[in-house]
């Protein structure tokens, strides 16, 4: 898959009064999974934030030296400094850190906020600062608290408002998805769903040429699902729909994948599957003239990426594996049991 970067910013000196980014966000790269989450939760709230895999095109060949320190020290409104056992023994997360510190002791107000991890000390940050603890907390629950930080900055609300009244008018576009083998040939007829943040989605499929368009009207991350019969099952996170993708999917000889949209029909066996929500944190799955694991009590309890084996009435058996489910769509992994 062609790799997917960050959009340029415009580099305009701002400071003081006028920032170019609303948050920056300091972390060791042993925690970037959380602190990725956030960023993009962050991103698609409209939030301006420096993440840098957003800015890898934009930092490559510059000094870093000088310019993370003009990011920290001048040009985020704030900085969520992710408090762990590793970042007090990085070079840059602690160059990043005297350069927010300095920006703060010229501050009449706070400008470091800390989120911790664990109860590491580190130098300069005062135990009486009032810091998030993210032991219980989501990156999407935090990232909800950036934005409530932020909303009570009345400049940042104005600049809010019109960023949102450009995303309405904003024209729809067409985002393709080209979809090959691992020999490079097309692959026809696959199926192609593009999952938001807020679960709605987009679907379709790849056409003679191997080419699935889609019309996209906001401006959001996606999640991108594809399923074919005769491939297993691809999924990737936070694609940015200006940018066209090429997928390679490898055959896996025996194995297929399918979508399915509340309820559906698995290749090689009878019947119909319904994967439910029981909680947000627990799935279930109903299955219509299915025995699910030799005849558990369903709804029954599964989880992502962990295979469950079921059988129909004329005794076919097949292995699946649901690999992604979110509001009413669910991508699945299937192959059919071998007999011994």
């Amino acid at each position: 898959m062609k790799s997917v970067l960050g959009q340029k910013r415009k580099r305009s000196g701002m400071r003081n009064n006028s920032y170019e980014y609303d948050v920056a966000l300091s972390f060791a790269g042993e925690n970037r999974e959380y602190v990725e989450e956030v960023a993009n939760i962050l991103k698609t709230k409209g939030i301006s934030v420096f993440y840098d895999l957003f800015e890898e095109a934009n930092l490559w060949g510059k000094n870093l030296y000088e310019y993370l320190s003009d990011i920290y020290q001048n040009r985020a409104r704030y900085t969520v400094l992710f408090i762990s056992s590793f970042y007090n023994h990085k070079l840059w997360t602690n160059h990043e850190r005297v350069s927010m510190q300095a920006r703060a002791f010229q501050e009449s107000r706070e400008y470091i906020l800390p989120a911790r991890f664990d109860d590491t000390e580190i130098p300069g940050i005062l135990k009486t600062v009032g810091y998030i603890s993210l032991k219980n907390k989501t990156p999407e629950e935090l990232a909800v608290l950036i934005e409530k930080k932020l909303r009570k900055d009345q400049k940042f609300f104005r600049k809010r408002w019109s960023k949102l009244s450009t995303m309405v008018s904003s024209k729809p576009f067409i985002f393709t998805i080209k979809i090959v083998n691992e020999k490079g040939k097309i692959v026809k007829n696959a199926k192609v769903v593009l999952v938001a943040d807020n679960s709605t989605y987009l679907e379709g499929f790849s056409d003679e040429k191997g080419l699935a368009h889609f019309v996209i009207r906001t401006r959001k991350l996606y999640r991108v699902l594809i399923a074919h019969p005769n491939y297993p099952a691809v999924l990737f996170k936070n694609i940015n729909p200006r940018e066209d993708i090429e997928v390679t999917i490898e055959k896996n000889e025996g194995f297929g994948s399918v979508i399915i949209n509340k309820s559906g029909h698995i290749p090689g066996i009878s019947g119909k599957i319904e994967p439910t929500v029981k909680s947000p944190e627990v799935f279930g799955l109903l299955a219509d003239n299915i025995a699910i694991e030799g005849g558990e009590t369903q709804p029954y309890d599964f989880e992502l990426n962990k295979s469950i084996s079921l059988e129909d009435n004329a005794g076919n058996v097949i292995h699946l594996t649901f690999r992604f489910f979110q509001g009413r769509i669910a991508l699945v992994d299937y192959c059919k049991h071998k007999s011994s």
